[in-house]
């Protein structure tokens, strides 16, 4: 009941913000435009993106190649998910990775892990190249916590920082005429801020147990879903909130678009879309169900991570931008898990 309530008034948003829309295109921004940095430092500042030359190039190695396996093997499949009481089978095949005994539940499917190998656990892979596929992602998974956590401290010093230099503003100006003309600073601040010595739970947030894996060749797909809001183009993921996470907890993303399947440049049609490069994959970023803010399309090449820092999932939405060539990718979470060994339906 609580989750039908929870689509009927997403639905109801989503209604009405079409119909402010009307004919018109809500304003997106790429790298190209002058103003997609600022925007994305004060709007998006919680998204933060790592350039795969920011990457060790042996994990690079290891986890491409544990794609390129586990899609030799078959280890990819279409969910079939109900959307708006009708089902249908997903766009992109994915595979679900993690902790043993682990689950993930996303629009009304739930997946089970094949576990990772892990200390204290005696697991029997039937091929040794899928061992080493699912040992190569847990690699990427410890790679990407560490990242996370360090990322997470660092935007807390300077959330903190902030505050304090915002304290002091406050101090020696007149208060109630800074309250009236700025007080918005102080909310906008308040959701970063996280007490200094609370290292636990930052790791805590991090701490991913899964990984959810993606697999999609725009190419062989009959019919893409246009995205309805600025006019991106092909969508892989349509807009949403990542599902059954822990609160406020990191999503980190591992991006790898094959090169050398075709080439993507000479496909594109210039009349496709405006803006972003329709050839090449992107992540879309906006504020949940507003209207005023612009909404970002931020390119992703081979080997690209990001990371949806702390409440960034809950007070924004993501999409997935299709490009031309094929596509990995590997979302590592920080799902919510049953207690006492009952099954969370």
């Amino acid at each position: 009941m609580k989750r039908a309530a929870g689509l009927r008034e997403k639905e109801a948003k989503k209604l009405k913000l079409l119909e402010e829309l009307g004919e018109r295109w809500l304003p997106y921004l790429t790298p190209r435009d002058a103003e997609f940095h600022q925007v994305w430092k004060t709007k998006y500042s919680k998204l933060l993106l790592r350039k795969a030359d920011k990457i060790p190039k042996e994990l690079h190695q290891v986890v491409q190649e544990a794609f390129l396996t586990l899609q030799k093997h078959d280890c990819f499949f279409q969910d079939l998910v109900r959307i708006k009481g009708k089902d249908f089978l997903t766009p992109v095949s994915r595979i679900l990775i993690g902790n043993p005994g682990c689950t993930y539940k996303y629009l009304n499917t739930r997946l089970f892990t094949v576990p990772w190998p892990m200390e204290g656990y005696e697991i029997k892979y039937c091929n040794p190249e899928i061992f080493a596929a699912c040992k190569a992602l847990i690699k990427l998974n410890d790679y990407l916590n560490i990242e996370a956590v360090q990322a997470l401290q660092e935007q807390n010093l300077s959330a903190t920082k902030e505050t304090e230099d915002t304290a002091v503003t406050v101090r020696e100006q007149d208060f109630p005429t800074f309250i009236k003309g700025k007080g918005s600073l102080l909310e906008d601040q308040s959701s970063f801020y996280i007490p200094r010595n609370d290292c636990t739970s930052l790791k805590y947030r991090a701490s991913y147990n899964l990984t959810l894996l993606n697999y999609m060749d725009p190419l062989q797909m009959p019919y893409l879903k246009q995205e309805p809001y600025f006019g991106m183009g092909n969508m892989a993921v349509s807009w949403h909130h990542d599902e059954n996470l822990i609160e406020r907890s990191t999503v980190a993303v591992y991006s790898y678009s094959c090169e050398g399947k075709g080439s993507a440049s000479d496909k594109v049609n210039e009349h496709d879309v405006e803006g972003r490069n329709p050839a090449d994959w992107h992540v879309g970023l906006k504020v949940a169900w507003d209207i005023k803010t612009p909404g970002l399309a931020i390119p992703l090449h081979p080997g690209d991570c990001y990371f949806m820092l702390d409440d960034l999932n809950m007070t924004h939405q993501h999409c997935v931008l299709a490009g031309l060539q094929p596509r990995f990718s590997s979302t590592h979470r920080v799902a919510e898990v049953s207690r006492k060994g009952d099954l969370v339906l």
